[in-house]
């Protein structure tokens, strides 16, 4: 039991996920990605929209695309504030596929009303769940 650490992601609506058979975490952060093992040093760190891998006890790897947020490592326990997060398997991947070339679309051919941020954004967050989808599938397979 001593190599193994609390897991709990929260969303403005609910507590998604709260585990206590956590061995590591993988979030990416603003300025790159960054691995937890139990007993780490504590962190703050700011989240971009990407994938959030774990593994529980039985070695077993689990993915979840989360929508930027915050990471707070502290007392053996990562604690993952975001807006949205969702797990690999509840992705639709072919809308994200929608979404990104959408998203694509408009900033290949910029209107003056284009919101830049909110596309990029947009295509980011597309990005990031197509990659959560694939990264579990290539595990489960």
């Amino acid at each position: 039991m001593a190599h193994l650490m609390q897991l709990e992601i929260v969303t403005p609506d609910k507590s998604l996920l709260n585990r206590d058979d956590v061995s590591y975490v993988l979030v990416e952060t603003t300025i790159g990605g960054v691995g937890f093992l139990a007993h780490h040093a504590p962190l703050i760190g700011t989240l971009r929209e990407g994938v959030l891998k774990f593994r529980d006890e039985k070695e077993v790897d689990h993915f979840l695309f989360v929508d930027g947020g915050f990471v707070e490592v502290k007392n053996n326990k990562v604690t993952v504030l975001c807006t949205a997060a969702e797990f690999a398997e509840d992705i639709d991947v072919e809308k994200a596929k929608r979404n990104m070339a959408r998203a694509e679309a408009s900033l290949a051919n910029i209107e003056p009303t284009t919101d830049v941020n909110l596309v990029a954004r947009n295509l980011r967050r597309a990005k990031a769940r197509i990659k959560t989808a694939e990264q579990a599938r290539k595990v489960g397979a």
